[in-house]
């Protein structure tokens, strides 16, 4: 991402920039053709157009340079929008200097406004005034530079009006601007919301059934293209022993909390690396990649500990909770399904053996 860099991996954003680039050397190409027609009219020197050009191409390979090596990443705005923004003045101002008809640089102001727009990808309100300043500051200059050395190609008090209704341009663009970067944001927020709410279980705040399947399939994948036993790949089915019972006995309300509990229990134990959802119910998955049969075991071990250890607030008095486990390991060539289908047998023993129990 609407374009939203933030969601985007460092090569993917990198790319947008350079998509962005493309855009403004678009704009640039009209302005180098209006500056072409000017010369061919005869409203402007040939040596001032082959600075400007020379100008643009320097500004353009700068900033596709800062792209492609990366530089742009260790400023804080790494599209560096204000800053092609701001360079971009100086060019037009410098070639509206040399043009000897004051009609002709109307054109060139007009086409000035165009870069104003590129700022609602990344300014905010005050940003977006900053550039209006910048522009206008750059014009006001042109003025000044006019009155002490072509006197006889400025007219003040037309170019007063002009500044004017120039200005009323630029701020009405400005805050137009704003607006959209203002709706992209909250555009971006929503989204970010909407993909927690596709991912995540709104009880526990843990990952869902269908982040869980994602992150197996993965995992899966990778295991595949590995043989070292270090990077096998087990599975634990977790499962609330007796919670029909809380339910019934204390309310939904004392089991949501319960099951609440149980995830920030999930959370402290499992390592970095590991992987823990809801899978439905009363029932959790933890993802273990690089982990022997032997080790799982283990790790659902201290997990049924931690959690029989707990006192559950859900519960009148703190009482406590257990669980049962069952754990699998992945094969090679065999289906996820097939794993986690093993890993629920597992875990029906441990229901069968008493519970409280992990069975492997």
């Amino acid at each position: 991402m609407v374009i939203n860099e933030e969601t985007y991996t460092v090569d993917q954003a990198q790319s947008l920039r350079l998509k962005r680039m493309v855009w403004g050397v678009g704009v640039q190409a009209c302005t180098m053709l209006i500056v072409g027609a000017l010369y061919g009219m005869g409203m402007v020197p040939g040596l001032p157009v082959m600075i400007y050009l020379g100008m643009i191409a320097a500004l353009d390979l700068v900033f596709f340079a800062l792209v492609k090596t990366g530089v742009n990443l260790r400023f804080e705005d790494p599209s560096m929008t204000a800053r092609q923004i701001t360079l971009s003045v100086f060019p037009v101002i410098y070639i509206m200097f040399h043009v000897v008809e004051p009609q002709a640089r109307m054109v060139l102001l007009l086409m000035g406004t165009s870069s104003l727009l590129f700022g609602m990808f990344r300014l905010g309100r005050c940003g977006m005034l900053l550039m209006v300043g910048c522009i206008l500051g750059g014009y006001l200059g042109l003025l000044v530079a006019l009155s002490l050395w072509a006197p006889e190609r400025v007219n003040l008090l037309l170019e007063a009006v002009v500044v004017f209704a120039y200005t009323c341009v630029l701020v009405i663009n400005a805050y137009l601007g704003s607006v959209v970067a203002s709706m992209r944001r909250r555009l971006k927020t929503q989204n970010r919301e909407l993909a927690e709410l596709a991912t995540l279980d709104p009880l526990t705040r843990l990952p869902n059934r269908r982040s869980l399947m994602a992150q197996l399939t993965r995992e899966s994948a990778r295991t595949e293209r590995r043989t070292d036993e270090q990077d096998a790949l087990c599975v634990s089915m977790l499962d609330v022993d007796n919670f029909k019972e809380v339910n019934d006995t204390w309310g939904h309300e004392a089991g949501d909390r319960i099951l609440c509990e149980i995830a920030d229990a999930l959370r402290g134990v499992v390592r970095e690396g590991d992987f823990v959802g809801r899978f439905g119910g009363e029932e959790f998955v933890i993802i273990l990649p690089e982990t022997s049969l032997d080790d799982a075991c283990a790790m659902a071990t201290r997990i049924r500990d931690t959690v029989a250890a707990r006192h559950f607030s859900g519960l009148p008095g703190g009482g406590q909770v257990t669980v049962s486990q069952g754990v699998a390991d992945h094969r090679i060539g065999e289906c996820i399904e097939d794993t986690l289908r093993r890993a629920d047998d597992r875990l029906y023993q441990a229901k069968d053996g008493g519970r409280n129990l992990v069975a492997c």
